[in-house]
């Protein structure tokens, strides 16, 4: 099992500090977290305190004059990122390793958070996109009609257990954990008809 990533998220917000938790977590992500939400003065002195791989930080949390020194032996092997509502001037977005826009939608934002990951090293470029597999989309439309993994794994001539672990999958992958949410899905991406549904309500 992989040890926890160590981060350190700098950010005033106490919702999007949570949010940042519950996207890692719904992305599978073991980490151990410390959080700040004042202004900082010595960038230096609280990497020390909690020693992370990764550094999460809001810049407008930063003073005028606090830049990030790559040099400094504290921050070797320190991956940045910038929590960010819109793209930053190349003067200070030259200081992070990478950005991550908190506005953005929830399926943008787990795409553009596990590139960072995989960019830090901290998930495997193997990872499984969130493009669902030719018989994960044949399990989403049989949920999404309302069938049970009984009846899933009869129709499909699967085990129960590899029915459950396809609706693991299609669930981490859509990050939608509601049989409504996944119908709602299947309708708009067209996978099922409105029609279809007549009858299972």
């Amino acid at each position: 099992m992989q040890s926890p990533v160590e981060i350190l998220i700098i950010e005033p917000s106490f919702l999007i500090r949570e949010g940042i938790k519950t996207l890692l977590s719904q992305m599978e992500v073991a980490f151990r977290m410390d959080e700040s939400d004042a202004m900082v003065h010595n960038l230096n002195r609280l990497i020390q305190k909690s020693n992370p791989g990764l550094v999460m930080i809001n810049p407008s949390m930063m003073t005028e004059n606090l830049l990030i020194k790559r040099s400094d032996p504290e921050l070797s092997g320190v991956f940045f990122i910038a929590l960010v509502q819109q793209d930053l001037p190349d003067a200070v977005s030259s200081q992070f390793d990478a950005l991550l826009h908190i506005c953005a939608s929830k399926t943008a934002l787990i795409k553009e958070a596990e590139e960072i990951l995989t960019k830090a090293g901290i998930l495997s470029s193997e990872k499984e996109s969130n493009t669902l597999s030719g018989r994960e989309i044949d399990i989403l439309r049989l949920v999404a009609l309302g069938l049970t993994n009984n009846e899933i794994s009869e129709k499909l001539f699967i085990s129960i257990h590899t029915a459950m672990t396809h609706r693991k999958n299609i669930t981490r992958k859509l990050g939608i954990k509601t049989v409504s949410g996944l119908t709602v899905y299947a309708i708009l991406n067209k996978l099922i008809k409105t029609e279809e549904l007549k009858g299972r309500i």
